[in-house]
């Protein structure tokens, strides 16, 4: 999803709110996999006369396997972020939002940066995962004879 925030900075007097699917290509994460489509919220509205302040908010389910002992692990994430702009940091190099030159914000982009930074690219089933067992491959019990299955 595209948004003209440089026309938003300039004309739009209310606020602004779009909900809207976020589009994963398959193979996006290299990790993980989004389980099932994401909704993403948005909003846009002045903070004083010369700056904006932006919200995007959704839920995203992953699938992974243990980094331990290869077990299918599904988990969600909670997506919150804000951020702070203004008219003067579109139009220069310090603006650390996906801007294209004529102010066009890049939503979907933004979204899928978040995921990445966000949600963690080393997965356990649980803090006390034990992993495989080195001689047999088969997950580890914690059990007597150090742990091992065989």
């Amino acid at each position: 999803m595209q948004f003209d925030l440089f026309q938003f900075i300039t004309r739009a007097a209310q606020p602004a709110e779009r909900t809207f699917t976020l589009e994963i290509g398959e193979g996006w994460f290299s990790d993980y996999s989004i389980a099932e489509p994401v909704q993403v919220h948005f909003t846009v509205q002045h903070e004083g006369t010369s700056r904006v302040k932006l919200a995007m908010w959704f839920d995203v389910q992953t699938n992974a396997e243990c980094a331990r002992c290869l077990e299918p692990v599904t988990n969600t994430y909670q997506i919150r972020q804000e951020y702070m702009t203004s008219l003067e940091e579109l139009q220069s190099d310090l603006c650390d939002l996906p801007v294209s030159g004529r102010g066009m914000l890049d939503v979907n982009q933004l979204a899928l940066s978040e995921i990445s930074l966000q949600v963690p690219q080393v997965v356990l089933c649980s803090e006390d995962c034990q992993g495989l067992c080195p001689v047999c491959g088969r997950p580890r019990t914690g059990g007597g004879g150090g742990g091992f299955p065989c």
